[in-house]
């Protein structure tokens, strides 16, 4: 009995082993002649984004409809490198490629977004800026109200992910994730020693920030300039605030 026992365990396991075997192959053959369906693209958070489009991907991925991959066999395209096309536009943080279930190529997207636009001196253009330092090209459909950012310090740089600009890029984005400081503060200029002069939406005025440290203290001293003195003045009546010396507030 315990040898006949382990003679249908023997043939039940071949049994499996030759069915898993039979599906690998079966599959294998599948996908040698399935045809790609055509391309479906998903842009995280796209009601909320207005830079990169739908057409713009397929674009890109298609190399301007010179490759189309509609009809293409499944096994034959490279997903790495749809993914590269389209990272290499410059405008998409991130994207994944993968098939579906019904043969499409899916593609999820994440496009950048900006919370500050770099006004360049050089006929490489304008650039935008995320809140993580990246800087990736403007677009032809959406100009989104954003900051402005000029000087010399900030037009020779590739990206503000270093640690030596954190400091930079924290005063960017405290500047376009508040509120308050987001709607009067329009423009900041930054020099080649990287201090900072902020031009802000009412008057012809300057605010002498200075480096970017210490900035929270130093958002302090210009709320008080806002919230005290301005109430009982006039834009006009200062050409520049400065708030750049410790516990001290400069109008003139």
């Amino acid at each position: 009995m315990p040898k006949l026992k382990k003679t249908v365990s023997y043939a039940i396991g071949g049994s499996l082993a030759a069915f898993a075997l039979f599906l690998i192959l079966a599959a294998t053959k599948n996908n040698a002649s399935r045809r790609c369906q055509g391309l479906e693209t998903k842009i995280k958070d796209n009601a909320d984004q207005f830079l990169v489009t739908k057409e713009d991907i397929e674009k890109w991925v298609t190399q301007y409809g010179n490759d189309p991959f509609e009809g293409k066999i499944i096994e034959n395209i490279s997903l790495e490198k749809v993914e590269k096309r389209v990272l290499e536009s410059g405008t998409v943080k991130s994207c994944k490629a993968y098939f579906d279930r019904h043969g499409y190529l899916v593609l999820d997207i994440e496009a950048f977004k900006p919370v500050g636009r770099i006004l360049s001196n050089s006929e490489n253009g304008d650039r935008y800026i995320d809140k993580e330092g990246n800087l990736f090209p403007i677009s032809k459909h959406f100009s989104p109200t954003v900051l402005l950012i000029s000087g010399n310090y900030i037009n020779r740089l590739r990206s503000l992910k270093s640690e030596k600009n954190s400091d930079l890029l924290n005063l960017i984005n405290t500047i376009s994730e508040d509120e308050f400081w987001s709607a009067q503060i329009t423009q900041i200029d930054v020099n080649e020693n990287k201090e900072v002069n902020m031009i802000p939406l009412m008057g012809k005025n300057v605010i002498e920030f200075g480096k970017p440290e210490n900035i929270n203290a130093k958002f302090d001293k210009l709320l008080v300039f806002y919230k005290q003195i301005l109430p009982q003045k006039i834009w006009s009546d200062f050409s520049k605030v400065s708030v750049k010396y410790e516990g001290q507030i400069v109008c003139n």
